[in-house]
């Protein structure tokens, strides 16, 4: 036994595919740490290692477009003990590691933020999933056409109907379902962007498709539509039920709360995973015209030239104050303040917490003394 603990670890390298995997091996133990070049967004903030054995890649040219499929980061499997520190800092979601059988992001703490779903008030509605700058919301709207609930005596009839209909586009919150509900109902859908992310250009109504039946009124959650119907043919019209599931891909969501902040229902709840602020210093080095670095980089694309003297601005309250536009500036204008992480998994008990967490406090400008294993203890049964 004292043989193999004074074993030394060998280290190996291969790619898979677009991952990068690091293994570390004695007779004792094994870890497995995994890089996933599509997931990293180069925000840097693995670089706290308390080993120096991660360094930054070339960001700055990745974020310019001058090259792609670049590694955002360089891991020096020399220095890298494979603690798994980096793992719990990245809630991208680009590191992994196994130490065994044990995946180190499920058990160890870690800096993640935290989404709910209340299902009683979700409709469900398209609003979520069109917003989410991740794509890391899939919602699925069970609703039937306006045709199957509005069924007349006489379809010749159908025609006959007279009325208005109009649509209040500052009341509107895009949320899909009329569209949805009736053919006569049409969405222009665009890229949501900031600051207001409206996912959609505008929504018009062909009124020689629309027979003022008022279904779009009853489902609307922001009260948008108003139908006036001042003949109808005879006709039965059947209340209209909504059903569906929102699904969240974890491995996507970073929870950046555009969804929570856009629902017409409150029926999400997104605790981001740091809180703080962006400031522009040396704004006269910035060029929002001939470098759009920081708006290719952003992952929640909360960074934005406004239409005013100022050149470039974020939407904070969808930042999640990774880094990344930081790190891709090629002029330094960007400094990104972190002033509270949210931590889930929290064990007092396992191994390392507390090194862990002195970690964790560097990227809010904590600076203790610095986190390092001074002595290990081995218990050998």
């Amino acid at each position: 036994m004292a043989e193999k603990l004074k074993e030394k670890p060998q280290v190996e390298f291969e790619i898979v595919n677009s991952t990068l995997r690091y293994q570390w091996k004695t007779q004792l133990l094994e870890k497995k740490l995994d890089y996933l070049l599509k997931k990293c967004v180069g925000c840097g903030l693995c670089m706290v290692c308390p080993w120096e054995a991660i360094s930054l890649g070339p960001v700055v040219e990745v974020a310019a477009g001058r090259l792609e499929e670049a590694p955002l980061i360089n891991i020096d499997e020399e220095k890298c003990t494979f603690c798994g520190v980096c793992v719990s800092l990245c809630f991208f979601n680009s590191l992994r590691m196994m130490i065994d059988h044990v995946k180190v992001e499920e058990e160890y703490s870690r800096i993640k933020g935290e989404h709910n779903i209340i299902r009683e008030k979700c409709i469900p509605c398209l609003l979520c999933s069109k917003v989410c700058p991740m794509e890391a919301i899939d919602v699925e709207v069970k609703l039937a056409k306006k045709d199957e609930l509005v069924k007349y005596e006489d379809e010749s009839l159908k025609k006959k109907a007279k009325g208005t209909i109009k649509i209040d586009e500052e009341k509107c919150c895009y949320c899909g379902l009329c569209e949805l509900l009736c053919d006569a109902i049409k969405i222009f859908w665009v890229e949501p962007k900031p600051p207001a992310y409206k996912p959609a250009l505008n929504i018009v109504v062909d009124e020689e498709k629309c027979d003022y039946c008022g279904l779009c009124e009853k489902i609307c959650p922001s009260e948008a539509v108003k139908v006036t119907c001042e003949y109808e043919p005879p006709r039965k019209i059947f209340e209209p039920k909504i059903e569906g599931e929102i699904r969240i891909d974890e491995e996507k969501c970073v929870d950046c709360g555009l969804c929570a902040a856009k629902c017409p229902v409150e029926a999400l709840n997104v605790t981001k995973p740091f809180k703080g602020k962006v400031k522009f210093v040396r704004l006269e080095k910035c060029d929002p015209v001939g470098c759009k670095n920081c708006f290719n980089i952003c992952p929640t694309k909360c960074i934005y030239p406004p239409k005013t003297e100022k050149k470039i601005e974020v939407v904070e309250d969808f930042c999640v104050f990774c880094g990344a536009c930081e790190k891709a500036c090629p002029e330094k204008v960007i400094e990104v303040v972190r002033e509270t992480y949210n931590l889930k998994n929290r064990d007092q008990g396992k191994p390392w917490e507390k090194f862990r967490l002195k970690t964790f406090n560097l990227l809010i400008g904590k600076v203790e003394e610095k986190p390092f294993i001074h002595e290990r203890m081995f218990k050998v049964e």
